[in-house]
């Protein structure tokens, strides 16, 4: 018996860009407030939610493209915001 109590979610063509969409704008929150823990824990998931994203768009490049090209720019923000945080540190 398989019990199901919620839907699985749908991550192919425009539900996986806008399900990537809602963690980067929970990942740019929690950067600007620098809460460490929770950038970490977003992180974590976005791994997952990657290759899922990845598993459901095989076939279709253009979706892939977009949503990681995306998520590319969060990631950028944040190598900036660590460096930042580091020379801080260093000057200190």
């Amino acid at each position: 018996m398989n019990i199901q109590l919620v839907p699985t979610p749908d991550y192919q063509g425009e539900a996986g860009i806008n399900a990537m969409r809602c963690l980067q704008q929970a990942l740019n929150i929690a950067l600007q407030a620098e809460d460490w823990n929770k950038v970490r824990h977003l992180d974590c998931i976005c791994v997952l939610l990657i290759d899922r994203v990845i598993s459901a768009n095989r076939d279709d490049k253009t979706t892939l493209v977009r949503a990681l090209s995306e998520l590319k720019g969060v990631y950028a923000g944040l190598i900036t915001q660590c460096q930042r945080e580091v020379t801080l540190l260093q000057a200190t």
